[in-house]
């Protein structure tokens, strides 16, 4: 073998390590993605009771319908504190893994979604503007889809890191 025709299997070698390498330092440790996905889905739990009671004030509102405007501003009222805490404790916890940080994006965005749809319905009860009454009531059902893909997109994860179901309560 010539030195010439070695140099490009030195190259093609040197060039294989090296994405070997870059590939190794770019996944997830199977062990890390399943204690972040346990530890998220131990937050999740805790954060269950504001989601639900959320909902309600969700369908509380629906069901009037829009029409009875001191109910929804009153509905509205109750629940932005209650929005706005669940989304600065959201804020604050840090995921570990890339595919949980983007799970809990998705969880956050929809809670700034939610705020967004309040002052949509307040602004429009305030000026009598159907559309932003449309766009919160549109708001309201973004939130609720993000949080139920969540859920699937958790559910999926736990099962694909095998965590056991048993395993997660609150912390």
């Amino acid at each position: 073998m010539t030195h010439e025709t070695s140099r490009p299997t030195r190259t093609r070698w040197l060039v294989l390590a090296l994405l070997v390498a870059s590939l190794a330092a770019c996944s997830t440790p199977p062990a890390a993605l399943r204690a972040d996905t346990l530890a998220y889905l131990r937050k999740m739990s805790s954060w269950a009771p504001t989601e639900a009671e959320t909902a309600r004030t969700l369908e509380r509102i629906l069901a009037t319908e829009f029409v009875d405007e001191a109910e929804v501003l009153r509905q509205i009222a109750d629940s932005t504190p209650r929005v706005q805490r669940q989304l600065a404790d959201a804020e604050r916890y840090e995921p570990r893994t890339v595919e949980v940080r983007r799970i809990h994006a998705v969880y956050i965005g929809s809670w700034r979604t939610l705020l967004d749809a309040y002052g949509s319905i307040t602004a429009g009860f305030e000026s009598g503007d159907q559309t932003k009454l449309s766009k919160g009531r549109d708001g309201m059902a973004r939130w609720r889809d993000a949080i139920v893909q969540v859920a699937r997109e958790l559910r999926d994860l736990r099962d694909r890191t095998g965590v056991d179901p048993n395993d997660v309560t609150p912390s």
